[in-house]
């Protein structure tokens, strides 16, 4: 069997195109723009570098001997107030990301959160720390 002409190939594509209905187009247009943009978005999403940060796995942590209580308990504080700091930062931008989005939270619940988390700055600071923000700011 012998291939067809170029010419016979282009007079039946402009057939096949000529006789298509309205809907037919609207098909083949959200045929190549769905993939298209998925694709597009993957290759933008994966040329802006951001790489997944490994986590820092401690097996086992290492403590003098001769530690004192109070070397303990200051620990314990700093510990505590940068959980403390770090949960308010989290709270803060889902309240933005809600405030933004239009999602309804419980602005009570938020304020009670931020009433203890202003509590915790009060009892866990110490006045040598320059690290811990000041309220309001």
């Amino acid at each position: 069997m012998m291939p067809p002409k170029p010419r016979v190939i282009v007079k039946d594509t402009v057939s096949f195109f000529t006789r298509r209905e309205r809907h037919s187009w609207v098909a083949l247009v959200m045929a190549i723009t769905i993939p298209t943009v998925v694709i597009g978005v993957f290759a933008i999403d994966s040329a802006s570098g951001i790489e997944p940060t490994e986590p820092t796995i401690t097996y086992v942590e290492s403590w003098s001997a001769d530690r004192t209580d109070e070397e303990i308990i200051e620990r314990q504080r700093v510990l505590a107030l940068a959980e403390n700091e770090r949960r308010a930062l989290s709270r803060q931008r889902f309240q933005e990301l809600a405030d933004a989005s239009g999602v309804d939270y419980d602005r009570e619940a938020a304020a009670e959160a931020d009433r203890i988390t202003e509590e915790n700055r009060r009892t866990l600071a110490r006045p040598q720390d320059d690290d811990v923000a000041e309220p309001g700011s």
